[in-house]
């Protein structure tokens, strides 16, 4: 069995474990080319593949640039907006976890808790 085939499998419960951080107001485990495998939006909400798919860019486009400045893969991609901020965290190669972060939230705390999540998810597959 591949570790995305393993990951899909085990979606939900990573989905679950991701919305109980605090502060997590929408989540997918995403791979590497944008694929949802496992997603928590509320209704109404913005397109999750859309935004599954763009992250997944976000992500490659980081790893780029450090690559071209020799600086090793990226672990997290931070964008901040106004009234909330997108954190992407890599999953091993494979995949990674998008979450949207409420304003309110402790940011580092979160941060610290997806990172710790996804060497789990990582070391699973």
């Amino acid at each position: 069995m591949s570790s995305h085939s393993f990951m899909e499998e085990n979606a939900q419960g990573h989905i679950d474990e991701i919305r109980s951080v605090a502060g997590v107001t929408a989540c997918a485990l995403v791979s590497s080319e944008g694929t949802i495998m496992g997603k928590y939006f509320r209704e109404g909400g913005a397109s999750s593949s859309l935004f599954a798919a763009t992250c997944a860019t976000v992500l490659a486009s980081a790893e780029a640039a450090c690559g071209s400045a020799n600086i090793e893969r990226p672990s997290m991609v931070i964008i901040t907006a106004t009234d909330a901020t997108i954190l992407i965290v890599g999953v091993g190669e494979a995949a990674l976890i998008t979450a949207v972060i409420d304003k309110s939230a402790n940011l580092s705390t979160v941060q610290r808790e997806l990172l710790d999540i996804a060497v789990r998810i990582g070391e699973e597959a």
